[in-house]
């Protein structure tokens, strides 16, 4: 089944099993340039660690199994001679400046060769300041940098079905945008994926939970298949 998204995200498609969203060709080709190395590495049969760490969007609340874990399993579906292993660092309730204090435990012990962070709901919900909250993810960017050679990727705060919260994510994603274009990090655009923008034909609530709040199964899977068809592109 189609359902579009309007001219910016042509199209998500969920059919079989098998979904894709497409950004503009210029976005759609910086990102598979970016993660070309880590193709490479898999083609080849290597090892590969990612770190995903955030909030409870990360860790998979309300959802029988978290983006991370679909993932890893397709990931490796798709290179079965490599052996990629997800690391999920979500933590429930937690902002980026909580990210930042755990980065050293939760993410930079574990050595990985690419990192997915996703913070803003939590920061929006406790009355973190803008300036705060872009503070905190520059630094969280900045010490993984410092302490590894991780390709790092932000993402978007998937936007809630809470009509009034709506304007303060859209202004909470653009500062994530703004991050990754002036820190050269990789953008998976979360909040288009899911079509809240663009006023597109996907209804909201069959990819949120009953709280309207956090991805539901569908909602992570179509996360992870966002991060995949990114990294590997649109017919993979």
């Amino acid at each position: 089944m189609k359902r579009f998204l309007g001219p910016g995200l042509l199209a998500v498609v969920l059919a079989g099993g098998v979904g894709y969203w497409f950004l503009s060709p210029a976005s759609l080709i910086a990102d598979v340039e970016r993660f070309a190395p880590y193709r490479n590495r898999l083609e080849s049969g290597e090892s590969l660690k990612i770190v995903a760490i955030g909030d409870s969007i990360t860790a998979g609340t309300n959802s029988p199994r978290p983006y991370s874990a679909i993932l890893e399993e397709q990931l490796n579906a798709r290179f079965p001679r490599a052996r990629v292993r997800v690391v999920n660092a979500g933590v429930p309730g937690d902002t980026a400046e909580g990210g930042l204090r755990r980065v050293d435990r939760d993410v930079l012990s574990q050595s990985p060769d690419l990192v997915l962070i996703e913070f803003g709901w939590n920061d929006l919900k406790n009355g973190v300041s803008a300036e705060d909250f872009e503070t905190s993810m520059r630094s969280l960017v900045g010490q993984i940098r410092s302490d590894s050679e991780a390709m790092i990727y932000l993402l978007t705060t998937t936007h809630v079905n809470v009509v009034l919260s709506s304007w303060k994510i859209s202004s909470r994603n653009k500062i994530i945008r703004a991050i990754a274009k002036d820190l050269d990090c990789g953008l998976i655009d979360l909040d288009r994926a899911f079509g809240y923008e663009t006023g597109s034909g996907v209804d909201l609530k069959d990819l949120l939970s009953n709280d309207n709040l956090h991805p539901s199964d569908l909602g992570q899977s179509l996360i992870a298949r966002t991060v995949l068809q990114n990294w590997l592109g649109g017919r993979n």
